[in-house]
């Protein structure tokens, strides 16, 4: 009397883990959209740059804070157009990221090609921006001036907002020192 709804219970949960294994596989055609495909060529190379001391302080700053950002989640915005909004598509870019990619690495991909305002892509023209100068040589008080443009480059604005971002910079450099 058992046996059958076992067995139904059984068969319909091998042919959910085969179906969950086919969608995040490379098999499925999803991955082989042109965006994504980018993508995940960018996020290969991010290792190739060195942000090591940025993405450090970065982490520093949020393991101590509360708020935990999913990079990976992030990254997988990149991918256009916005008609993903929360749709399964989406879902499995981000599953999928998080299963190939680290978050120091998706955290590089965003360094890389975040806007940092006044058409400034990535950290590295921010910092030529900014500073006039290349990000090996910025300090630790210009790095988080960086990183406080890269949470939100309108708001934080060091050209019209200077004020706010010194104090947002002041509140990262307390947190990092702590």
């Amino acid at each position: 009397m058992l046996k059958k709804p076992l067995k139904k219970i059984i068969v319909l949960f091998i042919i959910c883990a085969i179906a969950c294994s086919f969608l995040i596989s490379d098999y499925n055609p999803v991955f082989k959209n042109d965006e994504f495909v980018f993508l995940s060529k960018e996020l290969k190379n991010t290792p190739n740059e060195d942000l090591k001391s940025i993405v450090d302080i970065q982490n520093k700053i949020y393991q101590r804070s509360k708020e935990s950002p999913c990079y990976c989640e992030d990254a997988a915005n990149y991918i256009g157009p916005y008609r993903h909004g929360y749709s399964l598509t989406k879902l499995l870019y981000i599953l999928k990221i998080k299963l190939e990619f680290t978050p120091d690495e998706c955290l590089n991909f965003l360094l890389l090609n975040n806007n940092y305002g006044h058409g400034n892509k990535g950290i590295k023209e921010a910092s030529k921006f900014y500073f006039k100068k290349d990000i090996t040589q910025l300090n630790k008080k210009e790095i988080l001036v960086l990183l406080t443009v890269f949470k939100n480059p309108g708001l934080y604005d060091p050209i019209r907002n200077p004020e706010g971002v010194k104090n947002r910079a002041n509140l990262l450099e307390r947190v990092v020192n702590k």
